[in-house]
């Protein structure tokens, strides 16, 4: 089946992104990638600023899909050790919007609110934000290409993450 329009449009204007950085990144470069005419592109995205915004509300989409309701702050962990070449290439999504316009990331901003108001409901809430942060810092050393760490590191890394959340719900 083919992938519906909306997620090729978002899926060619990430790949644009990530591989030849924000220079590139106009509608017409999205559109030609995609196969439609800019009209089409956008009847779907009608500013560069509403793309955007879809690749960040895509992302978070899937991310949050992926996370397990009960142990939410465990599964919060393995998702951001599970690192897949195209997880990477969203996140450029994201930096994008900083780079563009800092508004754009609201809606990450809201749902980092949302967790941090659960991880202050653990039973060790500064635990938990140190679990949080570790996260987050390890999807920007990877993203930004800040060294080498083996998979038995970062697995060694995750599995300590994870015991200390499992602790804390």
């Amino acid at each position: 089946m083919d992938m519906p329009i909306k997620e090729k449009i978002l899926f060619e204007a990430n790949k644009i992104i990530a591989k030849k950085g924000l220079n590139s990144f106009t509608l017409e470069e999205v559109a030609k990638e995609t196969g439609i005419s800019k009209g089409g592109l956008l009847y779907h995205f009608p500013s560069k600023d509403k793309l955007i915004q879809g690749l960040i509300q895509f992302y978070m989409n899937q991310f949050e899909n992926k996370i397990d309701k009960e142990r939410w702050l465990t599964s919060l962990v393995e998702e951001h050790f599970n690192f897949e070449s195209e997880k990477l290439t969203c996140i450029t999504g994201l930096l994008a919007a900083v780079a563009m316009n800092q508004e754009l990331l609201e809606p990450v901003r809201e749902n980092n609110k949302k967790i941090l108001e659960k991880i202050n409901k653990t039973k060790d809430p500064a635990m938990g934000m140190i679990i949080y942060l570790a996260c987050y810092g390890m999807v920007f050393f990877r993203l930004f290409c800040m060294g080498e760490l083996s998979k038995e590191d970062m697995q060694k890394v995750c599995s300590k993450l994870i015991d200390l959340s499992e602790n804390i719900l």
